[in-house]
């Protein structure tokens, strides 16, 4: 199934950018901000990046820096296209959410009686399947606590996920046979572990509303919502501005190229797969629209996506308090917890020494772009940078806008 390339046509919407000041963000310790990030530039540690700061409701910075293609030195504009990676996942979440308050489902309805390829399932038990205990329930994909993994190791049920190509499936609808056929990796509900979860929901998208996942989105959030450049391929006459992909290089220092198709197959042109894990390419002010639309409570400049008390319980924590987790979520104690498709703040004054505010949320991309929502500050931060292995940038990016509140 290819993409709908007629459901995002449009320009980039121009966003006016309001004093920091007038906002409550000190202009002079932004600029340590962008001091950093343009270091990062000269350094050679990234090729270019993009950060876009809202606080209030209101975009106060829209800063760009360096090359969105070293080789061919384009600049980084206003307008790039940046690989968004697992920043699909809160997207789909959404979509998913939307159906939920149309009555689709509830939470802890049993995936099978959705996808019936997943009502008898097998648990992997080292290298002994035995039959699952328990149904996989939708909360559990929401949460990365059915059981799922992603196959980028060579070991376990993650060799099982590359002997049988997942991400090259022809659609969603074959990901899901495939992915069905495979040993869950532990017993549903029993550990939180980063997986395909948020693929099966795109899936559950397509199954209730008859409608593809591409077409569901364009039709229900992205184009309510403006947001005119974002979607699993990139069409051709914007080809021209979307960003190379790099990582760095560990013995020499230097940024390498990455070819697409590198990570899971994702890939942007000649699409077939429509990942709702990781599949999107967006602009910085595409997804400001819709971190907007979220800490607005659901809403944006009088577009109604989903329900304020919808959106609150999103934003809590979904992980019952016995799970079994060695080291929390993604390794960021158990201080940090998970909601319906991003990370939440559960317990801010032991989160592993880093400033942050009860309540804050957020998820970021395997090529170093990310995005967070705080709440109590009415702030909202997005990064857009292509690179493998950021995740030191991004803390130090949230640590120098954090400090620039007043």
């Amino acid at each position: 199934m290819g993409c709908d390339q007629g459901l995002f046509e449009g320009r980039p919407l121009d966003t006016e950018t309001a004093e920091p000041a007038a906002a409550g963000l000190d202009p002079g310790r932004l600029k340590r901000l962008d001091d950093y990030i343009a270091g990062q530039v000269e350094s050679g540690q990234i090729a270019g990046a993009q950060v876009m700061l809202a606080r209030h409701d209101l975009v106060v910075h829209n800063e760009v820096f360096g090359f969105r293609d070293l080789h061919e030195e384009t600049p980084v504009t206003h307008d790039t296209l940046w690989r968004i990676y697992s920043m699909t996942k809160p997207v789909t979440s959404v979509a998913a959410m939307m159906l939920h308050e149309e009555g689709q489902f509830e939470l802890d309805d049993p995936l099978a009686d959705f996808l019936p390829e997943y009502r008898e399932m097998m648990v992997w038990n080292d290298g002994n399947p035995v039959p699952a205990e328990n149904p996989i329930t939708i909360r559990q994909l929401f949460t990365h606590s059915a059981g799922f993994s992603y196959g980028f190791t060579e070991e376990g049920v993650d060799a099982l996920y590359r002997e049988a190509e997942l991400f090259a499936s022809e659609d969603l609808a074959a990901f899901s046979e495939r992915l069905a056929a495979q040993p869950l990796l532990f017993e549903p509900g029993s550990r939180w572990h980063y997986g395909v979860a948020t693929d099966v929901l795109g899936r559950l998208v397509e199954v209730i509303s008859g409608q593809s996942l591409d077409r569901f989105l364009g039709e229900r959030l992205f184009d309510p919502l403006g947001m005119v450049d974002t979607f699993f391929e990139v069409p051709e006459d914007k080809r021209d501005r979307f960003g190379a992909h790099y990582r760095l290089n560990r013995e020499s220092g230097a940024l390498e190229l990455v070819p697409d198709g590198s990570l899971a197959g994702i890939r942007w042109q000649n699409v077939q797969l429509l990942s709702g894990g990781g599949g999107l390419v967006s602009t910085a002010d595409d997804y400001m629209r819709f971190a907007r639309m979220l800490l607005n409570g659901g809403a944006m400049e009088g577009v109604r996506i989903l329900s304020p008390k919808t959106v609150a319980w999103m934003a809590r924590n979904h992980l019952p308090a016995d799970l079994e987790s060695a080291h929390g979520v993604y390794g960021q104690g158990d201080s940090i917890g998970f909601g319906l498709g991003f990370a939440v703040v559960d317990d801010a004054a032991h989160w592993s020494g880093r400033v942050a505010a009860e309540g804050e949320y957020w998820w970021g991309g395997a090529a170093g772009t990310l995005f967070w929502a705080d709440p109590e500050y009415e702030v909202i931060g997005i990064l857009m940078l292509q690179r493998f292995d950021a995740q030191p940038i991004r803390q130090t990016v949230r640590t120098l806008v954090n400090a620039a509140i007043e």
